[in-house]
């Protein structure tokens, strides 16, 4: 063997040590960046690109057939890109409406000037994206005194009716602090604690530095549910498009739709005048009635026009598959 063979050798040896450490590195760095690496090498040690110099006619052929249909690729991933763009933004907006109606907690309260009763309600995704609820039930010290003892009960009320009640007993409650008294997962055991109506918290005894209260009625507002979230469910929670189920939240971008941009729309060509117990003008109504026919026919003729502008470019790229399989077949037969 002579000594140009054997450089020639170690530097093989080299060069594949040298691809076998940027591999590693990729690897470690991102596994995409790693498996189009890869590739690469795969394609190289097959030798594919030494078998394309010897076509240089039908890839000069596929590049014009690319060249022909580049305007269809460019449009529709830009097209794609909008669109994609589009769903990602009514996600994390659609998204943002459930988060200010549902998990937004819902705080109540009763009257008083030394202590009160507040109930909290909470909604939140666990870990496997089921929804959580919780209640929490305090007696909050709203004094700047040490309450020395406080006993009593909370009673939920639906309509005239007591539907719970919660005993309690509480000792030294520093100045503007809170004791919790109830805390549970929204389950049947709590339903009582989810339709009610108004709560009263009554003291039985209440003492302080200052004040001795005995068997004293503090009452909170009435609250009217009316379930919006519940009952409208459909304008939060929306992963559907013409029947077909997608990743991403579809209610922000439809309630767009019916509210916004296809009132704007419609408006350009419906009529904006109304005579009552009056015979309307007849030149003033053929010109109004020929301005709305013009926006109508303009607005859904650019719609229309886009539609077919979308199949054409998909009949354009088929079409270039279909070129590119005819040049290519031939050769890939033969070498099979």
């Amino acid at each position: 063997m002579n000594t140009e063979k054997l450089s020639e050798i170690l530097r093989n040896i080299d060069r594949e040590k040298n691809m076998k450490d940027i591999l590693e590195l990729l690897k470690n760095l991102n596994k995409k960046i790693y498996i189009f690496a890869l590739s690469i090498v795969i394609i190289l040690n097959f030798g594919i690109w030494k078998a394309l110099k010897l076509h240089k006619e039908a890839i000069i052929k596929s590049g014009n057939t690319l060249l022909e249909s580049a305007w269809s690729f460019s449009f529709l991933i830009i097209l794609f890109i909008c669109v994609k763009a589009l769903l990602k933004k009514s996600d994390r907006e659609s998204t943002k409406n459930v988060n200010e109606h549902l998990y937004k907690p819902n705080n109540y309260e009763t009257d008083g000037n030394i202590v009160n009763a507040s109930y909290t309600k909470v909604y939140k995704q666990n870990g496997s994206n089921n929804i959580v609820g919780t209640i929490e039930i305090k007696i909050n010290n709203i004094s700047e005194d040490v309450i020395d003892l406080c006993k009593g009960q909370v009673y939920f009320y639906q309509e005239k009716t007591r539907v719970k009640k919660l005993d309690f007993e509480i000792v030294n409650l520093n100045a503007g602090n809170s004791e919790q008294i109830f805390y549970s997962v929204i389950n049947d055991d709590t339903i009582n604690l989810l339709h009610w109506d108004f709560f009263e918290l009554n003291i039985l005894e209440l003492k302080n530095s200052q004040n001795f209260i005995t068997n004293k009625t503090l009452k909170s507002k009435t609250y009217y549910k009316t379930y919006y979230f519940i009952l409208n469910i459909e304008k939060f929670v929306d992963y559907k498009i013409f029947g077909l189920r997608l990743k991403y939240n579809m209610a922000w971008i439809k309630l767009k739709l019916q509210t916004e941009v296809i009132p704007r729309v419609t408006f350009l060509y419906k009529r904006k005048i109304i005579y009552i117990n009056k015979k309307p003008p007849f030149f003033k109504e053929l010109f109004s009635l020929l301005q709305r026919f013009i926006a109508f026919t303009a607005i859904y003729s650019i719609l229309i026009l886009f539609v077919i502008f979308i199949f054409y470019a998909v009949y354009d790229i088929c079409i270039f598959f279909i070129e590119f399989l005819r040049i290519w077949s031939p050769i890939v037969k033969a070498k099979i």
